[in-house]
C-alpha cells in the first residue's frame, strides 16, 4: 500500500496555535518533510519540532530564484523526494507555515504528487492575516465590507491593487513595504493602516498606524499590513 500525503498548516508562529488535527496528523506519520530556503532554518519545523521525537526529517530544499525554471525544479526535486517515501508506504507530513492554500509553496508540490495517482490531504492552519488581526484586537471584516489579500511583491502592481475597494491585507512586501507605505499615505490611509511584525512569534511588534510604524520600523519576511476602509 502507498503512503499518503498530508500537508500540514503550523500556523502563524506560536505552536500553541498547531490545531489537535495538526498535532495528530504530524503524530502519526512517519517522514516529516520541512521546507527550507537558502540555508535558513525552517519556522515550520521550529514551530512543531516538539512533536516530531523519532521522525525521520526530509528537508525540502525550494529555490526562491527570479528565474521560474530554477524554481520548478526544486519543486519537482522535493516532489520526487517525497515520493520515494510513499512508495514504500510511508505517510509523509509536510509542514508549512500558516495554511498551505495561501501563499504556499506546498501546493506545487502537492499538486505534482496529486497528478501521479497518490492519496493527499490538506490539513488547514490559522493564516498570519487572522493572527495578526486577533492580536491588533481588531476585525478583518464585518457586514458587508469585503476583504482583499494582496500580495504586494512588484512596485508596477501596487497602483491597481490598491484601487480594489474594501479592506485590504498586505503581504509578501518584502523590500517594497516602505513604498507600499508611501502609497497608501498619499491614498488618505495612513491612520487606517495597521502593521504587525512576527505575528504571535518572539519579538512580535503592532502598530496601528503608518505615523507609529515610521517612529519604531521592524520590517521582513513576516511583516504585513491590515488596511481598514473605515475606522
Amino acid at each position: 500500500m502507498k503512503g499518503r500525503l498530508y500537508g500540514i498548516g503550523a500556523g502563524p508562529g506560536d505552536p500553541e496555535l498547531l490545531t489537535v488535527k495538526a498535532i495528530k496528523t504530524i503524530q502519526k506519520c512517519s517522514v516529516i518533510a520541512v521546507p527550507k530556503t537558502n540555508n535558513d532554518e525552517s519556522t515550520a519545523f521550529s514551530i512543531a519540532e516538539k512533536y516530531l521525537d523519532e521522525k525521520e526529517i526530509l528537508e525540502c530544499h525550494f529555490e526562491m530564484d527570479k528565474d521560474i525554471v530554477k524554481r520548478k525544479e526544486s519543486r519537482q526535486k522535493a516532489a520526487e523526494d517525497i515520493i520515494q517515501f510513499l512508495d514504500r508506504g510511508k505517510d509523509v507530513a509536510f509542514i508549512t507555515l500558516g495554511d498551505p492554500t495561501t501563499y504556499s509553496t506546498y501546493m506545487y508540490v502537492h499538486e505534482i504528487i496529486t497528478s501521479k495517482g497518490f492519496a493527499t490531504e490538506i490539513i488547514p492552519g490559522i493564516t498570519s492575516y487572522a493572527a495578526a488581526a486577533a492580536a491588533l484586537g481588531i476585525r478583518l471584516c464585518e457586514g458587508h465590507e469585503t476583504l482583499t489579500i494582496l500580495p504586494m511583491g512588484h512596485n508596477d502592481t501596487i497602483d491597481e491593487l490598491l484601487n480594489y475597494p474594501g479592506n485590504k491585507v498586505i503581504m509578501k512586501s518584502g523590500e517594497n513595504l516602505l513604498h507600499v507605505l508611501n502609497r497608501l499615505k498619499e491614498r488618505g490611509y495612513g491612520e487606517k493602516t495597521n502593521i504587525v511584525y512576527r505575528a504571535t512569534m518572539e519579538g512580535q511588534r503592532l502598530y496601528t498606524s503608518i505615523k507609529e510604524y515610521e517612529q519604531s520600523p521592524a520590517s521582513g519576511y513576516f511583516t504585513l499590513a491590515i488596511v481598514k476602509e473605515k475606522n
